[in-house]
């Protein structure tokens, strides 16, 4: 009988050492988890501050050119419709005018 709780003490302490090893395991695999999201955080971080740092020299040198020159003309270009719209009639209007007259002379 004392062989058996002997043997039943000895699964009980394998089981127990067997949880404690899964637990370790789980949080170091946690421990890394954490780790690499760190690091992949940081380093997108980091490229983006480096995009940052090369976009915005040029942004400023461009921004201090336009800045800087100087207007020497400026065109404006505007289209009123209705006056074309209003022209373009008159002009056919016209001419189918001058087309009869030339068939009632022609004829």
């Amino acid at each position: 009988m004392q062989a058996k709780t002997a043997q039943a003490e000895k699964k009980a302490a394998a089981d127990k050492k067997a949880a404690a090893e899964k637990k370790a395991a789980a949080e170091k695999k946690a421990l890394a988890d954490k780790k690499a999201l760190a690091e992949k955080k940081a380093q997108a971080e980091k490229k983006s501050q480096a995009r940052e740092k090369v976009n915005s020299p040029t942004q400023v040198n461009s921004q201090q050119k336009r800045d800087s020159r100087t207007e020497l003309l400026t065109v404006s270009v505007s289209l009123n419709t209705g006056k074309i719209v209003s022209i373009a009639s008159i002009g056919i209007l016209a001419s189918a005018i001058l087309v009869s007259a030339m068939v009632f002379i022609a004829g």
